[in-house]
This record gives C-alpha cells, sequence and structure tokens, in this order.
C-alpha cells in the first residue's frame, strides 16, 4: 500500500489541482491531506474607470482589464489567497467595520472549499483512489462540515479509519497554542486529551499512522522563526533565528502510544524525516505560496509494515 501525505496548502489552488493528481502520479492508494487547507489573505480588486480593476497584490500595485485581469485572478488563487471584486464605496465599507471583513473573508474561504469538494468529487469518484482531507488549527470548524458532503473525501481528524491490510489512520487537526490565536489552538492539556481520546481505543497503534497536524516538540520538523513583540522574525549573526514550537502534547503521544509511523505538517520550514525513539516521523513541508506541493511517500507491507518513506515536490 502506498500513502500520498501532504499539508498545509491554504488555500493554494495550484497545490490543489496538483494533490488531486497525485494519486496517479506517484501510483498511491490513498492521498490525504493533513489540514490548513484555506488561505489567509484577501485581495480587492476595487473598480476603476473604463473597466478595469486596481489591486495590491505580493507589495506590487497593478491596473489591470480583460485578459490581465483574468491572469490576475489566477495568480492570486494560485499563491493561495482570495480575491473579491468591489467598489470604492464597498471597500469603505468593509474597512469601517473589522467584523465586516471578517464575515467576508469566511465567506470566501468556505465558497472555494465547497469549489474544491466539487472538483475532488468529480474527478475521483470513479479513480480508485481513497482521499482523505482534514481541518487544522488555521481552519475553521465550518470547513468540517463542508468536507463531510462530499461523496470521495474522508476526513480522519479525531477518529480512526480503517485503511486495509491491517492498518488504520488517526488524525488530529488541533494545535498547541500559536501568536495568531487560530480557530483550533488548544492548549497542550486540551490537546493530549483530545489525542488520548481516540487513541485510547486503538486496537494496534503499531499498525496505525498517526496525522497529528502539528509535529512533536523538539525533533528538528518544528523549526520555526523566533518573533519578536511586534510579531516579526527575529534575525542574529547567522540569519533568522530558529526556535522549536511543536507540541509537548504530540511528542508525548508518539512516545507513548508507538505508532507505525508520525505525518505531521504546521511548520513549512522544517520539512524532514526522523525518529522520535525510534518511531519514524516526517514533515513534508510547505511551498504553498510558490504553487510547490510538497509531500510525503510512505510505502506500507502487511507483514513488515513501513517499508520506505521518502519526501517529494512537484
Amino acid at each position: 500500500m502506498r500513502i500520498y501525505f501532504c499539508s498545509d496548502l491554504h488555500g493554494s489552488r495550484k497545490c490543489w489541482k496538483k494533490f488531486l493528481n497525485a494519486g496517479n502520479f506517484y501510483e498511491a492508494d490513498c492521498i490525504i491531506v493533513g489540514g490548513d487547507i484555506t488561505g489567509k489573505f484577501v485581495v480587492p480588486l476595487v473598480e476603476a474607470p473604463k473597466g478595469r480593476r486596481r489591486a495590491t497584490f505580493l507589495g506590487i500595485d497593478r491596473e489591470v482589464e480583460g485578459e490581465d485581469l483574468a491572469r490576475l485572478r489566477t495568480w492570486i488563487e494560485d499563491a493561495g489567497q482570495y480575491w473579491v471584486e468591489l467598489t470604492p464605496e464597498e471597500v469603505a465599507y468593509y474597512e469601517s467595520d473589522q467584523t465586516r471583513i471578517d464575515a467576508l473573508f469566511r465567506t470566501l474561504v468556505l465558497q472555494r472549499v465547497r469549489g474544491w469538494i466539487d472538483e475532488a468529487d468529480a474527478k475521483l469518484r470513479t479513480s480508485g483512489v481513497r482521499v482523505m482531507v482534514s481541518g487544522a488549527n488555521d481552519d475553521f470548524i465550518e470547513v468540517d462540515e463542508e468536507i463531510a458532503r462530499s461523496a470521495v473525501i474522508e476526513d480522519p481528524n479525531g477518529r480512526v479509519v480503517e485503511l486495509g491490510d491491517g492498518f488504520s489512520i488517526m488524525g488530529m487537526g488541533w494545535g498547541n497554542p500559536t501568536p495568531w490565536a487560530c480557530p483550533r489552538d488548544i492548549s497542550e492539556d486540551e490537546l493530549a486529551a483530545k489525542i488520548d481520546a481516540v487513541g485510547e481505543g486503538l486496537d494496534d497503534p503499531s499498525r496505525t499512522v498517526f496525522s497529528l497536524h502539528v509535529p512533536p516538540f523538539g525533533t528538528d520538523l518544528d523549526l520555526a522563526p523566533k518573533l519578536d513583540d511586534y510579531l516579526r522574525p527575529r534575525v542574529n549573526a547567522s540569519g533568522l533565528e530558529m526556535i522549536p514550537v511543536g507540541s509537548t502534547a504530540v511528542r508525548d503521544a508518539i512516545v507513548r502510544y508507538r505508532p507505525l509511523i508520525g505525518l505531521h505538517g504546521h511548520i513549512h520550514e522544517s520539512k524532514g524525516i526522523r525518529k522520535l525513539e525510534g518511531v519514524i516521523i516526517a514533515n513534508p513541508g510547505s511551498e504553498y505560496g510558490e504553487g510547490i506541493l510538497d509531500g510525503v511517500i510512505v510505502d506500507l507491507d502487511r507483514r513488515k509494515g513501513v517499508t520506505d518513506v521518502r519526501l517529494v515536490a512537484g
């Protein structure tokens, strides 16, 4: 059995399309997104004279129309951001009230998720490839409700799903606290309780894939830039100052249950494959902003367990 695992697509249209093709491309039996499927930013396309639209995207002020406007919409979607066409009056309306901006953002996020689910259902319904997608700490809870309506996608978040050949997968999209107070950020104690609520019911953890969104603390899969009081990366003489920001609850769970393998995401900068007290753990990293889909291939054998683990990108 071959598993393809990726994470942290963050709304990238290009990465999602690559994911839908990953089963065929990598000859995988099961393809998985381990969380954080939604984006972070909205780009207003503001009405301008003569049918043109003004926008600031990737720090560049632009004024476009026709084919250039269509191309800009695609660039925005490929980078994981959301475009919306507004008049100058509508821009003022939203900017005058943060709750209006928040509501617009939520609408755009869920709209794209619905489109992605429809695309997956249409493309993979008869493919024979199993598809698993979960929300994680950056994703609104409503994302789970949208995934649940899919005819193709399974969601292992907070439960155990049988994979076949005596293997199973346990998912967990909740994460330890971040500076941004994301929708599914919880304390380490709460995260440990959520993991144990599922893990304690496992018949055989050693044949279970743990898809825990946050990497274990202090494993080199969780190194991220240290931030100052204004949430800016700190720089020293060697460059960016990196610190471990993973989860102690996840680390304790890996050590306690000793699963077949631990698959993680969350920290984009720390792709790699390591071992934690003999258990293979992996983080494919994420380059969603460039439209690059980073992944991990895991080959499983009914008798031997994990026979191969390798990082891929495309």
